[in-house]
């Protein structure tokens, strides 16, 4: 069905990390008159690494105004409705997000001219409760997803959530969170796992055995601290590698030089940097909330030990092709996991090749570009 979309679209989103945009530069090129991408800027403590560097799509500041925390959080864009009609896009892609109000008032301006908008999103974030009766915070969230011509999911547990909210199955698509492998693929050349620059590194690390790494922003939802105390508890010998900066990261140095002095910790890495470190590793380890990471580990073929979350997590790791799930916050099942692993360097070398080959043929920013084309085709012809 994927053809390209004959027209310009518009995407909303809160802020631009700067993953994302191999994504949108992607995505534009499936758009036959332009992509705009309207963002603006996170708030300081949440360490977001951002761009305005897109080469293509034409990114437009929104200025964020952020409310509250947790919660009770809420983010204004303003200067949304002078972007729509500047830029006039035929379809426009929204942050599905209730906590955005602004979407609200994009979209319901977008319908009053006749044009689609579709919602972008990780579900509803909440477990089914076997409830029969929303609540009046269901009933809005509800109707804020209905509102959309089609609905994109980060991920199928994402997509069944938007069905237990009211939206028809038939308007949902689900596009699997994926960034660009680029950089895995020259690494995967550059620092071959039995290569000189892999085994320096390993040298100047004083790694000795097994190594598992763990890679994100160091805050509580993460969990480091059970991976540490997981480690600690294996009954086999290894070293772990925790990549990543935060609030937490001084406390957790602190906890790992008393329970498990074997814990390197090595900062925010990215690029050639991030590349040997994941190179000279033989399991990846998330026990908290992650998606993304889960991609870049299994791009540079390692097999993932990853704690259930948001669902992203669910469509990447193939229990017993790729990896495995375990239950979060659940130190037993961690360490029972991790001592599997140590006792089986076939499993992960056997593991780490399938992650590889998900990331690269399987889940990727290719297919979610096409799956975005679909939905905005769908959408469109609903609209019409």
């Amino acid at each position: 069905m994927t053809q390209t979309f004959p027209g310009k679209v518009g995407l909303q989103q809160r802020v631009l990390p700067r993953y994302r945009a191999p994504f949108f530069e992607r995505l534009s090129t499936y758009c036959d008159d332009g992509l705009d991408v309207f963002a603006g800027t996170p708030r300081s403590e949440e360490g977001i690494v951002v761009t305005d560097d897109l080469i293509g799509p034409r990114h437009v500041p929104a200025n964020n105004f952020h409310f509250g925390n947790g919660g009770l959080y809420l983010c204004w864009q303003r200067g949304y409705k002078r972007w729509l009609k500047e830029s006039d896009p035929d379809a426009l892609i929204v942050s599905a997000d209730p906590r955005i109000p602004s979407s609200y008032r994009a979209t319901r301006y977008m319908h009053s001219l006749g044009k689609p908008v579709l919602g972008w999103g990780l579900g509803t974030l909440s477990k089914p409760t076997g409830r029969t009766k929303f609540s009046v915070v269901d009933r809005i969230r509800s109707r804020f997803y209905r509102s959309f011509d089609a609905l994109i999911a980060y991920s199928s547990k994402a997509a069944e959530d938007y069905v237990r909210a009211g939206v028809e199955r038939e308007r949902i698509f689900v596009a699997h969170n994926a960034v660009s492998t680029a950089s895995a693929d020259r690494a995967v050349e550059k620092f071959p796992a039995g290569g000189e620059a892999v085994r320096k590194w390993r040298q100047d690390q004083r790694l000795s055995g097994t190594t598992l790494i763990c890679v994100g922003r160091l805050v509580e939802a993460k969990r480091v601290d059970l991976l540490i105390d997981a480690c600690r508890d294996a009954g086999q010998p290894c070293d772990l590698l925790i990549v990543g900066d935060g609030p937490e990261r001084a406390a957790l140095e602190a906890y790992a030089a008393d329970s498990f002095p074997q814990t390197r910790f090595l900062g925010h890495l990215e690029g050639d940097d991030l590349s040997v470190a994941l190179a000279a590793s033989d399991l990846f380890v998330l026990p908290g909330a992650g998606g993304l990471a889960i991609y870049e580990a299994m791009a540079h073929g390692k097999p993932v030990l990853v704690g259930k979350g948001d669902g992203t997590e669910s469509d990447l790791v193939q229990v017993g092709r790729n990896g495995e799930l375990v239950e979060p916050d659940d130190l037993n099942l961690l360490t029972t996991a991790i001592s599997a692993y140590l006792r089986d360097t076939e499993r992960m070398r056997r593991e780490g090749s399938e992650s590889r080959q998900i990331a690269k043929s399987e889940i990727s920013i290719d297919q979610m570009a096409r799956t975005f084309t679909d939905a905005l085709a769908y959408a469109s012809d609903r609209a019409g």
